[in-house]
């Protein structure tokens, strides 16, 4: 039956989407997704770390929120944890975590989290370069993901080095992790011509030697979609939402396809994302439900945007055991992604709920 029911979720149907006049993305005009709604929750904790550029939600301690600064530098590298969730701001800032043993690159643009070999990482990108000087000085800095718990603890990161395809320097600010190929994605970011997507598979034995990037495609037509500024996979590895100034554009992957296939695909375009004064954070949560914040000097909200729960019949399967039909529906239940078949519900690993 568990195979069964993966097969089932390779099959998933798409939610209806309403079509709309939408925006131009390579000479066609974007499916408007309007499932979503946005509340604030939270703060960003800019006396604690100036210009937040990434957020990343915990995987070891659900709930909670991983984020960084823009410019970490000397021995004053750090993320800290926030609950977004806490009834009041000085129960927010949860813990601090204090980087050590990274290679000296300062700028650091996004963070993700991931499972690697049944084990949580988190990553960091290393790699802004807005004066386009550091050719194939670019970094991700992982390190397992502690729990959540309170106060200040130490870690010694481990990095890959890397370098893009074309040998050149490169601007980036967004590094995603897809969970189901163990490969980060990651989006240049560019003020003319067109930002592209490009992939390295994570390992932990690179070394120090340079990781050439491969180009997986161009993002759009380069009129609109040229300012990437974040991004990220949700845990399935359904979902890729990329922010690219002033819209979050959704990618959905079909069955077990590669990203990069589903790359090549029209995004549709999340109509309740309002454009924060230079937000350059995503952070999935689930497949429902994802959070973004505002770049700035002073205390801001957290954003969460929530879809709204929407069912689709499938088309019947048969078991093969019984050489049955069975019709499944996939649900959104309090913002997990579930299988029904008849009277029961299983998770999409096929671990059977009720």
């Amino acid at each position: 039956m568990k195979r069964i029911l993966l097969f089932v979720v390779a099959g998933v149907m798409s939610a209806t989407i309403a079509r709309g006049t939408g925006i131009n993305y390579n000479g066609t005009n974007l499916q408007e997704n309007t499932e979503f709604t946005r509340t604030e929750c939270g703060t960003a904790f800019k006396d604690v770390l100036p210009e937040i550029s990434g957020l990343a939600c915990s995987r070891t301690t659900p709930g909670y929120l991983w984020a960084h600064g823009d410019e970490n530098t000397g021995s004053n590298k750090k993320i800290i944890a926030i609950n977004p969730n806490a009834q009041s701001k000085n129960d927010e800032l949860v813990m601090t975590v204090n980087i050590s043993g990274d290679p000296g690159r300062d700028d650091w643009e996004d963070i993700a989290t991931g499972v690697y070999n049944n084990t949580n990482y988190v990553f960091v990108g290393a790699f802004g370069d807005n004066d386009l000087q550091f050719n194939d000085q670019y970094y991700i800095y992982y390190f397992e993901e502690p729990a959540i718990t309170s106060g200040t603890q130490n870690v010694t990161v481990n990095y890959i080095r890397f370098g893009y395809p074309d040998n050149k320097a490169h601007n980036t600010e967004t590094l995603m992790y897809d969970n189901v190929e163990q490969m980060f994605y990651i989006v240049d970011k560019v003020k003319s011509g067109i930002c592209h997507l490009y992939k390295l598979p994570f390992s932990t034995t690179y070394g120090t030697t340079v990781q050439r990037l491969t180009e997986v495609c161009a993002l759009g037509n380069g009129s609109k979609f040229n300012y990437c500024t974040g991004g990220d996979i949700t845990p399935d590895g359904r979902w890729m939402a990329i922010k690219s100034k002033p819209y979050v554009l959704l990618w959905e992957r079909q069955g077990s396809e590669s990203l990069s296939t589903t790359a090549l695909r029209n995004p549709v375009q999340i109509m309740a994302y309002q454009e924060e004064k230079q937000g350059e954070s995503l952070a999935w949560l689930d497949a429902s439900t994802f959070y973004t914040t505002s770049d700035q000097t002073k205390d801001m909200p957290i954003y969460k945007y929530v879809r709204a729960n929407v069912t689709s019949s499938l088309e019947p399967v048969v078991d093969s055991a019984t050489k049955s039909e069975v019709r499944c529906v996939k649900m959104l239940r309090e913002g997990q992604l579930l299988i029904q078949q008849g009277d029961a519900i299983y998770t999409i690993q096929g671990q059977r709920i009720q």
